[in-house]
């Protein structure tokens, strides 16, 4: 069964390549599984290293899968632009001290739970939200 991308991915992707950042995945999913989700997207390519919580002594919310992320790409992590979709994962990357924005899953997130994301740098509707300029002034250029 091919896992199914969440809307705007495939423009996110291309905004955040051409600002020319390295990407990483930071999950708290099995390292077998990230592999198959990011193969059959057809999108393993475009990220620099893949990182699983499973491979860390905590998982999220605890920060260390964001550190680790941060490290192999080489970026400090208050300079990392995080992407998420689950609140335990915002509080992870906020954690990190990391620039968050938040997308939460609406098929999940009802209107009246989205204020639990009220801690993220910005919470955006859809990933395609990335290819609006609007979003990095948002964002402070991160």
């Amino acid at each position: 069964r091919d896992p199914k991308p969440m809307p705007g991915l495939y423009e996110a992707l291309e905004a955040l390549e051409a600002r020319g950042l390295p990407l990483a995945v930071a999950s708290s999913s099995p390292m077998p599984l990230i592999e198959a989700a990011l193969d059959g997207l057809g999108v393993r390519a475009r990220f620099q290293h893949v990182c699983s919580a499973t491979a860390e002594t905590h998982g999220k919310p605890h920060p260390a899968v964001y550190l680790r992320a941060a490290a192999l790409l080489g970026v400090p992590a208050h300079e990392c632009l995080a992407l998420e979709d689950s609140l335990n994962g915002a509080i992870s990357a906020k954690g990190a001290r990391m620039v968050l924005a938040a997308i939460p899953d609406r098929r999940h997130v009802p209107q009246d739970k989205l204020v639990k994301f009220a801690f993220a740098d910005v919470v955006l509707e859809s990933l395609a939200d990335l290819a609006d300029v609007d979003t990095w002034r948002m964002l402070g250029e991160a």
